[in-house]
């Protein structure tokens, strides 16, 4: 018994940070989790490059960008997935958000030359962080449909 748990505990050390993100995606349906990384920025407990903020939204660089601009955009209030946000969210919170999209693409300078925003909701969708966020991608071609088609057929 002594050495299976070693043994488990031993291969959470040595998943490799790929293949963990992939096969940790979020329930679109379950509780707000409060020590989320996102919640953490929020609270200003994890570091974070912030290029916008006000009352409603929140927004920063992502760690690991895909392109040469890519900041996520998130609501300050506690919500989980896109379904959460659209089933509560105020008005004003609703309209904060896409407003601040449209103001982060001018300030970021790819409101000219196009942008993509995306957003993961829930497991099959791709989501790994329970808070709802946006993908604000620029700075060149973003062909994820492109993508997406060359592999269904490879």
């Amino acid at each position: 018994m002594f050495k299976a748990i070693i043994f488990c505990i031993t291969l959470t050390f040595f998943i490799p940070l790929d293949g963990l993100a992939a096969n940790n995606t979020v329930a679109t349906i379950a509780p707000y989790d409060d020590n989320n990384i996102f919640a953490k920025i929020l609270r200003k407990e994890a570091p974070a490059t912030i290029v916008f903020e006000n009352e409603y939204v929140l927004a920063f660089e992502d760690i690991h960008p895909m392109k040469p601009v890519h900041i996520l955009v998130i609501p300050k209030g506690k919500y989980r997935s896109m379904l959460d946000f659209s089933e509560k969210a105020s008005d004003i919170e609703i309209t904060a958000i896409i407003r601040a999209l449209g103001s982060i693409a001018s300030k970021m300078n790819i409101d000219q030359d196009g942008f993509s925003i995306m957003s993961n909701s829930g497991h099959n969708g791709g989501q790994t962080v329970p808070h709802l966020h946006f993908h604000l991608l620029g700075g060149e071609k973003v062909a994820w449909e492109e993508s997406l088609r060359k592999q269904k057929k490879g």
